[in-house]
């Protein structure tokens, strides 16, 4: 597989484009969240060029417009115009658990039918893609952990993280942060689908949205691993320090990060990180500010440059 995260267009840093990132091969492509109507576009538009592809996978990540806005655009384009393509949509499906929800939040004043009327209007982008795949006749999978997505796998959050912060989205008596310290997240972030793939160089890498740093997998098994919420510093932080603590040197590690652009004060957000990087001496990370990221194709460009062995060498397996 190769991997090919959307970047902004026509120079414009103003717009909040959102994320998009794709996992392809010859014939599947894997599309991990569609933040924008302009990303759809894009995705539609390779394609066309690659019309072997019918296998398509969309996984999205969580509820945030800036991960969901082009998703229901892109799938009314793929029912118009890839109708023999194999397209599955995978997503929480948080209706299936509204009776461990009721349970867990033990509110005697809420029944089921308020609990899922709650769980409707919290988790609405994806109410409306779940619904939007379903007129179309697309299968909608259910993005348990261990559930393949072709070449790819979800690998978190577990049923017990994400029902912790769909109990927090829904709960207003409790705080809407989950997590501590620097990987403190909002309910809606922390639950974040995270996939696991390896790309055609032998390097692992881990999509994991704006998922909160203490709901993430073991980092020791990946070489690549895209850095929370657009590059938010405190985030990358406690990932750095949870590297080391478990004996790893993450400045040995490459990392993404998906910064969506936009002028709002949380729009974008790596600049921060980024100095933070220079400063410890961390090699740059791959950042789709700076435009589309390519990879492997970047990563070898890196490598052929340094002296110490990439990363995709069989020993750092």
């Amino acid at each position: 597989m190769k991997l090919k995260a959307l970047s902004h267009y026509d120079k414009d840093m103003n717009t909040r484009f959102g994320d998009c990132i794709m996992l392809y091969d010859h014939y599947s492509l894997i599309m991990y969240d569609c933040g924008s109507e302009r990303h759809a576009e894009e995705v539609e538009n390779f394609l066309k060029r690659h019309n072997n592809i019918n296998d398509v996978y969309i996984v999205v990540s969580h509820n945030d417009s800036d991960h969901t806005n082009g998703v229901c655009g892109l799938l009314e384009w793929l029912h118009e115009n890839k109708q023999n393509s194999n397209v599955k949509v995978y997503t929480h499906q948080l209706l299936k658990y509204k009776d461990k929800i009721t349970d867990k939040i033990g509110d005697k004043r809420r029944n089921r039918q308020s609990i899922g009327n709650a769980i409707l209007e919290e988790f609405n982008n994806i109410k409306e893609i779940i619904d939007t795949a379903r007129n179309f006749g697309f299968d909608r999978i259910e993005a348990k952990k261990d559930t393949k997505v072709g070449k790819a796998v979800i690998v978190g959050p577990s049923e017990e993280d994400f029902l912790e912060a769909a109990v927090k989205a829904i709960d207003k008596r409790t705080s809407d942060k989950v997590g501590e310290g620097d990987g403190s997240e909002t309910y809606m972030n922390a639950a974040s689908v995270q996939l696991e793939c390896e790309i055609e160089d032998g390097n692992k890498i881990l999509l994991c949205g704006d998922a909160s740093p203490d709901f993430l997998p073991d980092h020791l098994n990946y070489n690549i691993i895209q850095l929370p919420h657009h590059g938010r510093l405190d985030n990358a932080k406690a990932i750095f320090n949870d590297i080391e603590k478990d004996g790893d040197d993450p400045q040995e590690k490459y990392y993404l990060i998906s910064d969506n652009t936009g002028s709002g004060e949380k729009s974008g957000g790596s600049d921060d990180l980024v100095e933070y990087m220079k400063n410890e001496k961390y090699s740059p990370a791959f950042n789709t500010k700076d435009g589309v990221v390519d990879l492997p194709e970047q990563i070898n460009t890196i490598s052929s440059k340094q002296t110490r062995r990439p990363l995709g060498d069989l020993d750092c397996f």
